[in-house]
């Protein structure tokens, strides 16, 4: 028999009856105050057919009653027993029902909670009746009643779907699935003594977000009718003058005021309109670039490599153009495959020779081609096209002979042991590979001049390879600016950029060398710096770290000399600095890696040695002008600065070379360029004084270069002086003078140089020189910067015309002179003096005022990148704005050298030093943005750089203290397959993932033979070597 009664569908009158008398006799025992005929009364309502008001005792919803008497016996026994614990308060209960007679007020009082409920409650009205709930001042009948689950007497019909205690704890009733609203009693929580005022729930966040979401729509329709209007404007401004700089403006406004939340409706919207403005004007070639910028942000690839070569069919000798089809061809990681775009390379130089481009344009596309071979791993085909390309447009006899100046031999001994060493060791087939790759990619980078190698054809370069790549120079003044970009080609360190630069193009560390150039640096990040080049630089390379070094440093050692006696007069000076500057680069490298480099200032004498010896025997074999040249003379004095400091070589040098052209000096001193070469001799001297100390000096020795350039010596034994004033005066308006000439000279609207703007970059301007002995002078002979600033406001003010490459030149040059005077009050006061007071902020805005015209300037980025006046959160806010690669890498750079001063507990006094340093933290999370970030934008410097994304890969892998759960090799293999999609033809990253992802080595492999990129072994090749 089923314990509910619902349950069981067929009428059994006689069973019930029985069961409702055995409880009710248990009930009047345990509550006498029933009577019997109320007990007759339930059961008639029981038994009858009708539908009645106690039919809920049949309902499955509520409690039921047992139906065995053994059960029935035991809970009347544990009712007795609780009767007995607490006959009092029955007591008083009984008492209180015989006091109060039945009534049917709860009824009115129902009427009123109902009422009150209605009100509080509309919305829930329908699911919260409540047709017999009591109020709170109930009878004793009713809460008994409440207890048995029985009604009392005159209440209404209860419904099935109402709410009920559990008054004794059934266990039938743990596993319910499922409780029918309502779960909860209605109750108020109102007090009804009380009243207080109703308020709106308006901190609730659901209201607060709906409020801010219609301010919000609310601005954002205000907003958006004030921009259609305001294009509405631009439209009519077109009708009225249609040009193209109106176009234009309305372009750029749509970039900037976008109206739709999908970017992707707002790029289709802005090509629309540069389609009409195309219509208008076919052949603007500023229309033309917003367009190609444009379709590669609404088409796919494939889409825009069609469009590009419409129009090329149109007009082939367009080199924007052509340059955009190579750059998406070469950018897309379904199409980039190195033949193809190589191919493309030879079909826009050959249609633009044929156009008679200009030299400018060919040498541009000249150099995107090589760089792009030596990144794909294809050395020896960019060694080949220099090799071509300067024996026919600057010397054949020096660099297209037979000389074997770019060629290898067949076989390198020195190769053949490493590979048996590491074919022996034992590792497994990943780390074999690429170990052996690496080794080779060292050693084979020049091709092989010889009848037939059937080891590694690809290092055989013929002239048919690299013919339709190479084409001569229309005008041969050019051949200059070709060596420099052969130079750059071979990571050669410019010490500053002197021209426009692909984003891809800078992959290489050794663009951060010219850092061990300047003066005012901080020598105890030299350690740091090299370090970081060392682990980031690619074979083959002339840095210390890598194998066969050597011989790459003998290669651009043996080019540079070549061009140095091809060359005459400036342009041979020029590159005969670039030569010492590489040789003042290297000796650097060479006190950074020795022990107690942070202290170290002088280089052994057995290591110095064979420097004087190579430097001495290159000017004694130079050219007589420059044997003469101030300029070669005051590099070469930096040189020896570096190997024995400042000593008696140096000053020497710098004596010997004043004291020869005061002797030999015949010059008009009218002409603004009369002595500038001196100038700048005193001027790099008077800065290394500065570096160490020697303020009382400086002023002596520029005080002698304005009145008496005879007196000029820096020997040790000159006798020390104290300048008086009214000589400071006269100096000073002897250097004022001279800056009104030059400026007056280079302020003419008609002034025409011979120099191109290579040129321009590496010559010492004039005015330049002038206005930093000037500004220099008055710095140190005042109590603060203020009248120097305001000098060099007014000069920036002069030379404001962007459009002028030469005023952009001399801006550049002024904005590093205002940088220094702060490099040397800082340096003043680290030394006790009474310099110049540097305020932070100033600095700080001068240098927002640089990057924000030369976002690569590298002494720029230096000053503040290593600055440990500055925390690294304002650090990251002045540079956010300003973000280049090499600015990134700086940042990186100096986040490492702040951990490392945390951990060993330095003169930071900004950083203690914890176990758990936050600066590995903050570097992944600065390439990680920056990467993330720059990722919107398919042109951007930073998503195409590949030395960026082979670096935030190391700083993945290198995560020793990973928390639990975080997978470093997952975490790898996503950034390695994003970074290949930026940059899929970068044979560098490839090699890096396979270290920093080993499990993905099959398919990198695989991916490197589809896009034919250049591979020196190959696993199977290795298998056979191993077990042989």
């Amino acid at each position: 028999m089923s314990l509910f009664p619902a349950y069981n569908t067929a009428p059994q009158v006689s069973k019930s009856e029985c069961k409702f008398s055995e409880m009710f006799k248990l009930l009047s025992e345990r509550h006498p105050q029933f009577t019997q005929p109320f007990f007759s009364s339930i059961i008639a309502a029981t038994n009858s057919d009708a539908p009645s008001e106690l039919a809920w005792l049949t309902n499955q919803s509520f409690i039921p009653f047992g139906t065995s008497i053994e059960h029935d016996e035991t809970e009347s026994e544990q009712s007795a027993l609780e009767d007995n614990q607490s006959g009092k308060v029955d007591t008083e209960r009984h008492d209180d029902t015989e006091a109060k007679p039945d009534r049917t007020e709860p009824h009115s009082s129902q009427k009123r909670h109902k009422s009150k409920h209605k009100k509080k409650h509309k919305k829930k009205q329908s699911k919260r009746k409540r047709s017999s709930s009591s109020s709170s001042e109930g009878t004793a009948e009713e809460h008994t009643n409440a207890a048995l689950a029985l009604p009392a007497a005159g209440s209404t019909h209860v419904s099935e779907a109402e709410y009920y205690t559990d008054v004794d704890p059934l266990k039938i009733y743990l596993t319910v699935e499922k409780l029918h609203r309502p779960a909860c009693p209605p109750h108020s929580e109102h007090v009804p003594a009380i009243r207080m005022a109703e308020k709106d729930r308006y901190k609730r966040y659901f209201r607060a977000v709906k409020a801010k979401e219609r301010d919000h729509s609310n601005a954002s329709k205000v907003v958006q009718v004030e921009i259609f209007a305001r294009e509405a404007e631009l439209e009519r401004s077109i009708r009225v003058e249609e040009t193209v700089d109106r176009w234009i403006e309305l372009v750029r406004f749509r970039q900037d005021h976008p109206i739709h939340f999908d970017s992707y409706q707002n790029h289709k919207r802005e090509l629309s309109l540069i389609e009409r403005a195309r219509r208008h004007f076919p052949f603007d070639e500023r229309l033309l670039r917003l367009y190609l910028e444009a379709i590669v942000r609404v088409h796919p690839t494939d889409t825009v490599l069609d469009l590009i070569r419409r129009a090329i069919t149109k007009d082939e000798t367009n080199v924007t153009l052509w340059r955009a089809l190579i750059r998406n061809k070469q950018c897309a990681m379904a199409q980039c495959i190195v033949p193809d775009v190589l191919k493309l390379y030879e079909r826009s130089t050959r249609s633009l020779f044929m156009a008679r481009r200009s030299d400018e344009t060919m040498l541009q596309l000249f150099r995107n081609c090589a760089t792009f071979c030596r990144q794909a791993g294809l050395c020896e085909l960019m060694f080949g096209m220099l090799q071509h390309a300067l024996g026919m447009n600057v010397s054949g006899q020096r660099f297209g002979g037979t000389d074997g100046l770019f060629a290898s031999p067949e076989h390198s001994q020195q190769l053949i042991e490493y590979e048996e060493l590491i074919l022996r060791s034992g590792l497994p087939m990943n780390e074999i590979w690429l170990r052996v790759e690496l080794l080779r990619s060292a050693f084979h980078y020049l091709p092989f001049e010889g009848g037939r190698l059937a080891s590694d054809p690809q290092r055989m370069v013929l002239t048919d390879d690299v013919v339709g790549y190479v084409y001569p120079l229309i005008n041969k003044a050019y051949a200059f600016e070709l060596m420099l970009a052969a130079l750059k080609l071979m990571k050669f360190p410019f010490p500053r950029q002197y021209d426009e630069e692909e984003a891809y193009e800078v992959d290489y560390s050794e663009q951060l060398l010219p850092l061990f150039l300047h003066v005012f640096r901080d020598r105890s990040l030299d350690g740091e710096l090299y370090a970081f080049v060392k682990q980031l630089s690619v074979a083959p390379s002339y840095i210390r770290a890598n194998i066969a070094n050597e011989s790459y440093l003998a290669l651009v050692r043996k080019c540079l000399a070549l061009a140095i006696d091809h060359f005459e007069g400036p342009q041979s000076a020029t590159l005969l600095t670039l030569y010492l500057q590489l040789e003042r680069i290297l000796v650097c490298e060479e006190k950074a890696t020795s022990s107690g480099s942070a202290e170290k200032t002088i280089l052994e004498e057995g290591k110095a040695k064979p420097v004087r010896t190579r430097v001495k025997n290159l000017l004694k074999h130079t050219h007589s002008s420059n044997q003469n040249s101030l300029l070669v003379y005051a590099e070469y004095g930096l040189l020896e600065y570096e190997m024995s400091g400042l000593s008696g070589a140096c000053r020497k040098i710098f004596s010997t070379s004043v004291q020869v052209y005061c002797a030999s000096e015949q010059s008009d001193p009218s002409e603004p360029e009369a002595d500038n070469d001196l100038f700048h001799l005193v001027l790099t001297m008077v800065e290394l004084l500065l570096a160490n100390g020697l303020k009382d000096e400086a002023i002596r020795a520029l005080t002698n270069l304005a009145l008496k350039k005879d007196d000029l010596t820096f020997e040790c034994n000159a006798p020390p002086t104290t300048v008086p004033d009214t000589i400071k005066l006269s100096a000073l308006q002897k250097f004022s003078d001279r800056v009104n000439r030059a400026v007056r000279y280079e302020s003419q609207p008609d002034l025409v140089t011979g120099t191109t703007v290579p040129e321009l970059h590496f010559s010492r301007n004039a005015m330049i020189n002038s206005i930093k002995a000037y500004v220099t002078y008055l710095a140190l002979i005042r109590s603060n910067l203020s009248e120097a600033t305001k000098q060099l406001e007014t000069f920036l003010y002069l030379f404001n015309d962007p459009s002028n490459p030469r005023q952009t030149f001399l801006r550049q040059q002024l904005f590093e002179i205002y940088i220094q005077l702060y490099e040397i009050a800082r340096l003043g006061r680290k030394r006790a003096h009474c310099p110049p007071t540097e305020n932070l902020r100033t600095f700080l805005d001068v240098i927002d005022r640089t990057l924000n015209e030369f976002p690569s300037n590298l002494y720029a980025l230096r000053a503040v990148v290593f600055n440990d006046n500055l925390p690294w959160l304002r650090l990251r806010g002045v540079l956010g704005k300003h973000l280049t690669p090499k600015a990134v890498l700086l940042l990186v750079i100096a986040a490492r050298y702040r951990e490392s001063c945390t951990a060993n507990g330095s003169l930071l006094e900004e950083f203690i030093p914890t176990e758990a340093s936050p600066y590995k933290q903050r570097i992944l999370n600065l390439l990680g943005s920056v990467l993330k970030c720059s990722k919107t934008d398919s042109d951007s410097v930073l998503y195409r750089n590949a030395l960026l994304w082979r670096l935030y890969l190391r700083e993945l892998f290198d995560q020793p203290n990973a928390p639990p759960g975080y997978s470093v090799l997952e975490q790898c293999r996503r950034t390695l397959y994003a970074a290949l999609e930026a940059c899929p033809w970068n044979k560098a990253l490839y090699l890096d993932g396979a270290s920093c992802a080993p499990q993905e080595l099959s398919a990198l492999l695989d991916l490197m033979v589809e896009k034919q990129l250049r591979v020196h072994a190959i696993p199977e090749e290795l298998e056979i070597l191993r077990e042989g």
